[in-house]
């Protein structure tokens, strides 16, 4: 590990220097592969797990996570794929030196493919955080930096060619990391995005209700949800009306409704909040008659599931003529619930520090009265 960590350092620092020793020591693949290249690979591979399980995606407003099977799925077929790449990016060196004037050497482009990753591989670590993704970019840039040094020191090319034969293999390596990326995509899910419906990440840490998990657990009853409902009044034509004063026993603190689109047309959005103590719920009504392009679902061609995840569930399925989501957290008592009407009224409760049915009961406040206000005021 300390040898690893002065190579690591040295590349970094001085590169020079350190394509210089690098071509004079002798590297067996395999040997160099396993206490180098798959230690480094590792990190990003790391780093996966902890921004899409641990720390989760920001989408919509709301912060979510992946399935952990998942993402440990993803992260394995990225550490898998960056190793293969290596190996293969030095059998694209030794292809291309003897066109440079540079004698073919396995060993030696192998030692040029297996370092020259170094700079991408640590500032893999900062993909664990969202935010700091975009400056990984700098560290894969310079490990071109890196390959366009090392080329010429490692597989001795003739001086007249050297430039030109460092710049073609950069642009193999650009070539060879983009097949790299797709292919991660595409094999950790046949759309290109591994993970179409992230659970909720939850932050908080309170439990008092237990929710059933597993082969045994009872899916909610949902023959009531078509009900009609009232909700709040709305009174000249002001949307934020429909948001009652209070909801599942908590106060109402803040409300806004815009508008967008063309009369006739338009897609109506309600936002209210409510707060009581620890406890809070967020409200969303939403119509539009285009309302799958706002929401992401609606339709004949709606898919359903079931999920179980590690701390809860995640499910989407047809009762009648709605559709329900549902997203739950049982270790912080936090999820949403969300019920699509007529493939135009949607009506979603998040909330933490509560329980299924306390979000469900929010959501069913509105019904049929509420969805012709929202169509009225469009």
């Amino acid at each position: 590990m300390l040898a690893l960590i002065a190579r690591v350092k040295a590349l970094l620092l001085t590169p020079g220097p350190a394509w210089e020793a690098i071509d004079r020591e002798a590297a067996d693949p395999r040997r160099l592969t396993l206490r180098y290249v798959a230690p480094l690979a590792a990190i990003p591979a790391i780093a996966i797990i902890i921004a899409l399980y641990v720390i989760g995606v920001q989408a919509g407003g709301d912060w979510h996570r992946a399935p952990i099977v998942s993402v440990l799925f993803s992260a394995f077929v990225f550490f898998g794929l960056t190793v293969t790449a290596v190996f293969a990016f030095a059998h694209i060196i030794n292809w291309l030196a003897p066109r440079f004037g540079a004698e073919r050497s396995y060993r030696q482009a192998f030692k040029v493919s297996a370092y020259s990753i170094t700079a991408a591989m640590v500032a893999g670590v900062l993909a664990a955080w969202p935010a700091l993704q975009v400056f990984a970019l700098l560290g894969a840039s310079y490990s071109l930096y890196l390959l366009f040094l090392g080329v010429p020191r490692v597989m001795h090319p003739p001086p007249k060619s050297a430039v030109n034969y460092s710049i073609v293999v950069i642009f193999a390596a650009i070539g060879v990391a983009l097949v790299v990326g797709m292919s991660a995509m595409l094999v950790a899910g046949p759309t290109g995005n591994p993970f179409p419906q992230f659970p909720r990440l939850q932050l908080l840490e309170r439990s008092d209700t237990p929710v059933l998990r597993g082969a045994d657990a009872a899916p909610p009853d949902l023959s009531g949800v078509l009900r009609p409902g009232g909700g709040g009044q709305v009174s000249n034509g002001d949307l934020r009306g429909a948001a009652p004063a209070q909801l599942a026993g908590l106060e109402r603190v803040a409300a806004g409704v815009e508008r967008t689109g063309q009369p006739g047309q338009r897609t109506v959005r309600l936002e209210a909040e409510y707060r009581g103590g620890a406890t809070s719920l967020s409200l969303q009504i939403v119509y539009s008659p285009s309302i799958a392009q706002v929401i992401g679902f609606g339709g004949v061609s709606t898919s359903e599931f079931d999920r179980e995840t590690a701390d809860g569930y995640s499910r989407r399925r047809r009762v009648g003529d709605a559709i329900i989501v549902e997203d739950w957290n049982e270790a912080s008592q936090s999820g949403s619930y969300g019920r699509l009407v007529d493939d135009s009224f949607y009506v979603r409760a998040t909330g933490r520090s509560v329980s299924p049915a306390d979000l469900r009961a929010a959501v069913e406040v509105f019904g049929e009265e509420t969805l012709a206000q929202f169509a009225a005021g469009s």
